[in-house]
This record gives C-alpha cells, sequence and structure tokens, in this order.
C-alpha cells in the first residue's frame, strides 16, 4: 500500500504543533552549532558567526510568513506558518543572544563597560547599531507571548512593527562589520545571507503591492 500524505494532511498536523516543532528545531540548531564550532567546550568568533546567521534567518522567516499568507493565500500550510511565526521570532531572538554573549566573551572579555565605551566612538558605529537592533529584539521577544499580546492589545501590532528597522540594523551590522564581507566578496556565508535579504525584500515589496491592488479595486467609484 502507497502511502500517501499531502500538504493539507501536514498542515492539520502540525497547527497544533507549530511552535513546539519551531523551539525542537532551534534547540537542534543550538546543539548543531555547539558541537560544530566548540573547541574544548570554548565558544569563539565561528560560533558567533552561526547564530548571527540564524537569528537573520529565523527573523527573515518571521518577516515572509504574512507576504506568503498575502500572495498565496490558499497555499495549504499558511496556518501552520501563521501559528508558528511567534516562536520563530522568539527563536530568532535567541539564536541573536547567543551571537551577542559570545561576542562579549570574546571580544570584550565580558566587559559591558568595554563595549558600551567602544560603541560610542566612529569606529563602533556598526556595533551601537547591531545593539540597537539586539535591545529591539529583546522588546519584542518579551512582548511576544499571549498574556502581552491581550494586554497591549492593538498597540502589540504597532509595536511589533519595529521588527523592520531591527531587520535592516542587523543587516546594516553584520554586511560593516562582519568577517564574511570584510574582503568585499561574497562567500557562502555573506552570500546566502544577501540571497535572504532580498528574497524577503521582493515578498515584502509583492505583498504590499498585493494590498495596495486590493484596496483600489474596494475604493468605490
Amino acid at each position: 500500500m502507497v502511502l500517501s500524505v499531502s500538504l493539507r494532511d501536514i498542515n492539520i498536523w502540525l497547527v497544533q504543533k507549530a511552535r513546539m516543532v519551531v523551539y525542537l528545531i532551534a534547540l537542534l540548531l543550538v546543539v548543531v552549532v555547539w558541537f560544530s564550532f566548540s573547541k574544548n567546550g570554548s565558544v569563539d568568533m565561528p560560533m558567533s558567526n552561526a547564530f548571527g546567521y540564524l537569528a537573520f534567518s529565523f527573523l527573515s522567516l518571521a518577516l515572509i510568513v504574512t507576504p506568503i499568507r498575502t500572495i498565496w493565500p490558499r497555499f495549504e500550510l499558511n496556518a501552520s506558518l501563521y501559528m508558528a511565526r511567534r516562536a520563530i521570532g522568539v527563536s530568532a531572538f535567541v539564536f541573536g543572544a547567543f551571537h551577542y554573549l559570545i561576542q562579549l566573551s570574546v571580544n570584550f572579555n565580558n566587559d559591558m563597560l568595554a563595549l558600551f565605551s567602544l560603541m560610542f566612538t566612529a569606529n563602533g558605529t556598526w556595533l551601537l547599531v547591531g545593539y540597537i537592533a539586539f535591545v529591539i529584539l529583546f522588546i519584542l521577544f518579551a512582548t511576544s507571548f499571549d498574556l502581552a499580546v491581550k494586554k497591549l492589545g492593538n498597540h502589540w501590532f504597532t509595536l511589533h512593527k519595529l521588527v523592520y528597522v531591527a531587520y535592516l540594523f542587523i543587516f546594516l551590522h553584520a554586511y560593516s562589520i562582519g568577517v564574511d564581507f570584510a574582503n568585499g566578496m561574497l562567500n557562502a556565508y555573506s552570500g546566502s545571507f544577501v540571497a535572504i535579504a532580498i528574497l524577503t525584500l521582493i515578498l515584502e515589496a509583492v505583498r504590499l503591492y498585493v494590498v495596495y491592488t486590493k484596496r483600489k479595486q474596494e475604493v468605490p467609484i
């Protein structure tokens, strides 16, 4: 007997388990990164870069959920993607936190004063930009739970639009001081990083066009 599983079947199974699945995948990625880059239990810059890459990738995925639902409203996995979106965003913050903490440990010996001192110099501009993005992600993380959504009401949606600011700042931070962009040539990390950003931008632009077109068609003549 041939077992046939459709996207609809997957969606029915996944929709109630979407967040748990995302968190399990995120945990697995943490373990993979740790065992791939850790040297005798210590952390290093390649590990930090890997977590930064994962943070940007997951944040991109969280952002494209709405464009996918808008552009392809009949896509079978839309419900599961919608349910998973907050968990994807939370995972992005966790990866970003690992990136920040490893950077703080390796480059500043856990001395936050040294980090802040460098941020507010001409050479630390893009560190400051990255730190602002991290603070924004922390705010979004802290308000990503059901209680916060209930308490903030419609203000929750306004607050979480800050994700676009964080996304831009993360890209500028990585592009300006990321080691994979240092020599002006794209490698596997930086090339896919740019490709993910471009894809996210294209989908967001198409989403805005679709929304604009629908609203224009609804305006009475």
